[in-house]
Parts: C-alpha cells; sequence; structure tokens
C-alpha cells in the first residue's frame, strides 16, 4: 500500500507545483496572464478560507477525520483502482482475470484493515503509531486527548462491557475512532459489499460511496451506498448496514428506485475474537476460493477440516492456523468453557484450556466447529431470485 499512497502524493505534489508555478511573476512571458491568474487565484483563496468553507477542513481534521481517510481509500480502490480491470483486458478471460485480481486485492486489504484494529489492545503498538503521527503531523499533539491515548495502557475502542475504568468514558473510544479510517467495520464492510456484489452477478454496480449528496438547484436527497442496474433494466439501490432505514426509505420515495439494506451485523466478516479481542482475518483459503470466479459458493460456512488446502488436518488441530475461528455450543461429548455458540480464534481456545481440556479437544477433531466464511450480506434475497 505505500507505493499507492506514494503515488498519491505524487498527484498530489505535481498540483502543488502547477500552482506555485503560476503564482510566480518571473516564470510568465505575458504580464497579463500572471495577473489574470494572481487576481483569480487570490479571490479563491478568500472564498475557500471564509469560516462557512474552509475547505480545508473537509481535506483533514479531527472532527471528521475517520471519514476522510476511510474517502481516501475509496478513491484510492473503487474510484481509481477499478480502472485497471477494464485497462488493456483483452478476451472475456483477461478480463475476469482482472476481476479476480480486484476481488484479491480487496480482500487482502480488509485483513489489513482488521490488523490496524489490534491497537485496540495492543499497547506498545498503539504508542508506537501515535508518536510517528505527531512526527508527520505535529499538530496532532494540540489535540486534547493525544497525550493520554498516549500513555494509556489499557484497553480502547472496544464495546464497553469489554473495558474498564476511565476507559468506559466514550471521549477515548470517540478519540481513538478519529484515528483511523472507519473503525470497527465501517470501511471494510463497504469495500467487502463491492466484491460481493461484483461476484453475484447481479448487474451493472454503481458504487455512490464518494457521493454522499445527490445536488439540485435548491435541494438534495442522501443517496445508498451502491446503485444497480439489472440485466432487465431495474435500477436498484443498495444500503450497506442496518439502521439506515429511514434514509433509505426517503430516497426510496424521492427517487422511486427501491432500496435494499444490506445486514452487515450478522455477515460473519466482524467476528471478533472474545479472548484477544482482534477481528478474526479472512484466511489464504477463503481469498484463494472467493477470488476465483470460477469457483462456486454454495454457503458462507467452511469447515476447515474438509476444505482447507493450504493447512494440513494435524497442524489445523494443533492451532497453527492463525485463521480459523472455533464456534461450539454445549454438547455431551464436548466439555469447556468456550461451548458457547461464540466465534473464537481456534489458537486462543487452545492456548486458554487446560492440558488436559486442550489434549482432548483436539483428540475430537471436531468438524463442525473449526471453521471459517467466505463474504457474505443477508437482505438481497429478492434479486437473487429474480436472476
Amino acid at each position: 500500500m505505500e507505493k499507492n499512497y506514494n503515488y498519491l502524493i505524487k498527484s498530489i505534489n505535481h498540483l502543488k507545483i502547477l500552482h506555485r508555478t503560476f503564482s510566480k511573476k518571473s516564470n510568465y512571458g505575458s504580464k497579463e496572464d500572471y495577473m489574470l491568474y494572481k487576481e483569480n487565484s487570490k479571490k479563491l483563496k478568500s472564498l475557500l478560507d471564509m469560516p462557512e468553507v474552509e475547505l480545508h477542513k473537509q481535506l483533514y481534521s479531527q472532527k471528521s477525520r475517520q471519514m476522510i481517510l476511510a474517502d481516501i481509500i475509496e478513491y484510492i480502490f473503487i474510484s481509481r483502482g477499478i480502472f485497471f480491470m477494464s485497462e488493456k483486458a483483452g478476451n472475456k478471460e483477461k478480463k475476469k482475470r482482472k476481476r479476480e485480481l480486484f476481488i484479491e486485492i480487496i480482500l487482502n486489504f480488509v485483513n489489513l484493515l482488521m490488523t490496524y484494529e489490534s491497537m485496540t489492545v495492543d499497547h506498545k503498538l498503539r504508542q508506537s503509531f501515535l508518536k510517528s503521527l505527531s512526527k508527520k503531523i505535529p499538530e496532532i499533539k494540540e489535540e486534547s486527548l493525544y497525550s493520554s491515548l498516549l500513555n494509556y495502557k489499557g484497553k480502547v475502542g472496544l464495546p464497553k462491557k469489554d473495558l474498564k475504568h476511565e476507559a468506559k468514558k466514550d471521549y477515548y473510544n470517540k478519540y481513538f475512532d478519529k484515528l483511523l479510517p472507519k473503525t470497527a467495520g465501517g470501511l471494510w464492510h463497504e469495500l467487502l459489499v463491492f466484491i460481493f456484489l461484483l461476484r453475484q452477478d447481479l448487474g451493472y454496480v454503481i458504487p455512490l460511496l464518494l457521493n454522499q449528496k445527490f445536488y439540485s438547484a435548491y435541494d438534495n436527497i442522501v443517496p445508498p451506498d451502491y446503485l444497480i442496474i439489472t440485466s432487465d433494466s431495474k435500477l436498484y439501490g443498495i444500503e450497506v448496514g442496518i439502521k439506515k432505514e429511514i434514509q433509505s426509505g426517503t430516497f426510496s420515495l424521492q427517487t422511486n428506485i427501491p432500496t435494499a439494506t444490506i445486514d452487515t451485523l450478522n455477515s460473519r466478516n466482524s467476528d471478533r475474537c472474545p479472548i484477544c479481542k482482534k477481528w478474526i482475518l479472512f484466511c489464504p483459503q477463503v481469498i484463494k476460493d472467493y477470488s476465483h470466479m470460477d469457483t462456486k459458493i454454495p454457503k458462507s460456512e467452511i469447515k476447515c477440516l474438509n476444505s482447507c488446502t493450504i493447512y494440513t488436518n494435524k497442524d489445523l488441530l494443533a492451532g497453527k492456523c492463525p485463521y480459523a475461528k472455533y464456534s461450539r455450543n454445549k454438547i455431551e461429548s464436548i466439555k469447556h468453557k468456550f461451548t458457547d455458540g461464540l466465534h473464537y480464534h481456534y489458537n486462543c481456545v487452545l492456548q486458554n484450556l487446560s492440558k488436559k481440556d486442550k489434549k482432548e479437544l483436539i483428540k475430537q477433531k471436531d468438524k463442525t466447529a473449526i471453521k471459517t466464511h467466505y463474504p457474505y450480506y443477508s437482505g438481497l434475497e429478492p434479486l437473487f431470485r429474480k436472476r
């Protein structure tokens, strides 16, 4: 990703040099051209610096930083990144290959987003990030909670039930959220839904993630995250995440475009291990299968001991795969404290059992409980049936 960020910086530097060149009188052969540029540049600056405008604060500010960072990532992948899928694609197979590469890229990047949030429980990593950030952006040291969070050694950015002491206060969580691009799945669900829609082949997918509002001369409406144009020329809105029913309903009433809401809460794409409190990432097997367009995905769940081609069953059972989940309800033959139906890292479960229980669990070779999941979102079943 660093190369992508560096090339984005090159584009910014290119524009800065363009502006600086035209702002210097000695660079001109025509005095009149210089005066025209100076006059319009001065007027533009005064407009952009007006308190009711201050456009620069829409590009970086504490208040909406998590949204801005997410927008930049979506610009890289959804606005610019998708162009490689069509550039010199060639025949049908090459076009398919480009889509497969795009899906693989998104899944791997989502794993990075999930890993960023290990700072919730890793004070050393969080402190290193904050120190490095303040060196590059010195003004961040002046933010009211910077020093407090830098020195805080507990957990932050987790549900309140998982936090203790002062971290239960919302101000720590809210500030931590502003340091990362849309935490707790806000960004990665938006990216995953895009590749989910592509793979489901419901029609032409129109991302609106960077278009937060549609404007007319005197009014505006809030669109859904995606539009789909189906093969029979129908148009549907797709909203990522529940709790936006009023917003989606208003859009549908104003435009007569039916809008479906995708359920992210129960998608199994956001399982946080109750033991280590870290997100459970997509495994190499999932990424390999899901990014191969011809691989049929009959259901979202994978039984690792039946399907994994990356690890042997012996290694899986020993907990050597850092991606495998464990979820088991209580049954008579399996008795330990993690049989509560929640989704854990399987290796976390092993590490937190007694030697006797660990040995017994491995011996069980539980093909049901050791699992992982493909990206899947409910809410679009009526569209699936119309295909």
